[in-house]
């Protein structure tokens, strides 16, 4: 990009070299009013994009404190903690099976022997 930009500024110099003195002050106001332009548009765009994120903010707050969100924020909470509260309890009984089961085992690897 920065090559086809180097191109560009030079061939548009040297033209503008073999231009009258006139033609050079035309074509020279002309660039600098398009280099105006693209400056006004710029920040159009810039204060477009401004407006656009503030108007994004503004409806994440309102989202954040809607009371539905809030009530949904509560039971998936809830939800989660009681998922965890089974999960352990579920990993408990899991242990104390297995050592049930080896205790077994072994009980009855003793009584084998003997």
């Amino acid at each position: 990009m920065r090559t086809h930009v180097t191109a560009f500024v030079l061939g548009f110099g040297l033209a503008v070299a073999g231009c009258s003195p006139a033609e050079q002050q035309k074509t020279k106001a002309d660039t600098q009013a398009a280099g105006q332009d693209v400056k006004e548009s710029a920040q159009k765009v810039g204060d477009e994009i401004k407006e656009g994120v503030k108007d994004v903010g503004v409806d994440l707050k309102q989202v954040a404190n809607d009371p539905d969100v809030k009530k949904a924020q509560g039971e998936v909470k809830s939800a989660l903690k009681d998922l965890g509260v089974s999960v352990k309890k579920a990993a408990k009984e899991t242990k104390d099976e297995a050592k049930d089961a080896g205790s077994n085992a072994k009980d009855a690897a003793n009584d084998a022997k003997g």
